[in-house]
């Protein structure tokens, strides 16, 4: 990863005619991207073949670089760092950065190239140590906290580029970056221009203040079965008789939905304005809400418990758990704290709910960029992370032959309180009579 020496990023190829001006900010676009899992390739597949793919790592992110008028600024073997006279054109480099990727990826799936992208945009001044500036600071760390294949994006990014730029974003909530003072607002740059972007609803459905803090509603739901069944009123009717509709990325109007890619299939309904669809891939389905308060739900395969806190996430740890494997080998590590374990059912399906605390010093002895949370799963090639401090609810069932976590949390970046959490538990209800596999 890289990390500011002193807040200054050095310059590794400066020409004389390069313009030196210490006391001038400039306004530019910033681009990190980061080679993945690159200590456990090189600890399984040996030295050369580390070299061979550190080398086609830089090469394909400095043709996209150069395609696009940026400039190297500093590599440190699986890492690069580059500046762009606009934020259009860093984005569009970080764009044809993953699209090689998931290219090369495609013809050796048994050794993929696993990178993720962090952009920002404001000023800096240029040295002739290098660049200094906060614009720097949150674009590394935006790609500390970017998934493999994903290219992160700050919402100032999003306001430069959206007009002038075929592309689309898909919100990633807000989240609190090591080192950065207030939490920025993420989002995921996609070549769907559609995406993300404000569709036709039907007649709303107005629920008031608490309406509106429906944003862990699926997993709260399949979570708390058992406890809320005994609540007389809690359960709404679903509102929806209308065959289900497959989902897409981006918001969701009221109606009943299916997934299209998750595996085991899963249906529900939205009772509620204000979801986004996130993710749809085989093995994670994801809802993100931005409003009052913000949170999210995963449905997730896991492929891995990441045991280690102080790591990315996809280098160590236990492979494929069974959903009773899974909450055994939580509970054994010691960053986290499990509580209230009972059952539950969850479509039809016996399951196990616990709530989960992370501990407030879970990364108190990693050092270094640990990017923006503490990774609990590896679902999908993607992380699953939480704050130091978070409490969360997950759900453990087997669906037939296949394993399901569900995990729900409110945005622990503004630390919600005891009510905001229990409105959404309330709500929670409205969906759990909807959903089946």
């Amino acid at each position: 990863m890289l990390e500011p020496i002193g807040a200054i990023y050095h310059l590794s190829r400066m020409t004389a005619d390069t313009p030196i001006d210490a006391g001038t900010a400039a306004y530019r676009g910033f681009l990190f991207v980061d080679l993945r899992g690159f200590t456990a390739f090189g600890e399984r597949y040996g030295n050369a073949a580390a070299a061979a793919k550190v080398s086609r790592f830089l090469e394909i992110g400095r043709k996209a670089i150069a395609r696009h008028e940026g400039a190297e600024i500093k590599t440190e073997g699986d890492n690069i760092f580059a500046v762009f006279p606009s934020a259009s054109g860093a984005v569009l480099s970080g764009l044809e950065i993953v699209d090689t990727e998931e290219e090369l990826n495609a013809e050796d799936p048994q050794r993929p190239l696993r990178m993720g992208v962090g952009i920002h945009a404001g000023e800096a001044v240029e040295t002739a140590e290098g660049y200094i500036g906060r614009a720097v600071n949150i674009a590394a760390r935006l790609c500390a906290v970017a998934k493999p294949g994903e290219v992160l994006v700050s919402s100032t990014v999003k306001g430069i580029t959206q007009a002038s730029i075929p592309v689309g974003f898909i919100p990633r909530g807000r989240r609190r970056l090591k080192g950065i003072q207030d939490p920025i607002v993420v989002y995921a740059v996609t070549r769907d221009m559609t995406a993300g972007a404000p569709r036709a609803m039907p007649r709303p459905v107005v629920l008031g203040a608490t309406g509106v803090a429906i944003a862990v509603v699926i997993a709260l739901a399949a979570l708390a079965a058992s406890r809320w069944s005994t609540s007389p009123g809690a359960s709404a009717a679903p509102t929806s008789a209308s065959s289900p509709q497959r989902v897409v990325i981006g918001p969701l109007p009221i109606g009943t939905y299916r997934s299209q890619t998750f595996q085991p299939s899963v249906t529900f309904n939205i009772v509620d304005q204000g979801w986004t669809l996130n993710r749809d891939v085989a093995e994670m389905l994801g809802l993100v809400r931005e409003v009052g308060p913000p949170g999210g739900v995963s449905f997730l395969r896991v492929q891995e418990v990441i045991s280690n806190p102080c790591i990315e996430g996809g280098e160590g740890g236990q492979t494929g758990p069974a959903s009773g494997d899974l909450l055994t080998t939580l509970a054994g590590l010691e960053h986290l704290t499990l509580m209230n374990s009972q059952p539950v059912s969850v479509g039809g399906y016996a399951g196990q709910q616990v709530d989960v605390t992370v501990s407030d010093s879970a990364q108190a002895a990693c050092g270094g960029l640990v990017g923006g949370g503490v990774a609990i799963f590896a679902a999908g090639g993607e992380v699953w992370r939480a704050s130091p401090g978070e409490r969360f609810r997950l759900v453990a069932v087997n669906v037939g032959d296949k394993s399901v976590t569900i995990v729900s949390s409110a945005d622990w970046t503004q630390t919600p309180s005891v009510q905001e959490v229990e409105s959404l538990l309330e709500l929670a209800q409205r969906v759990l009579d909807s959903v089946t596999f």
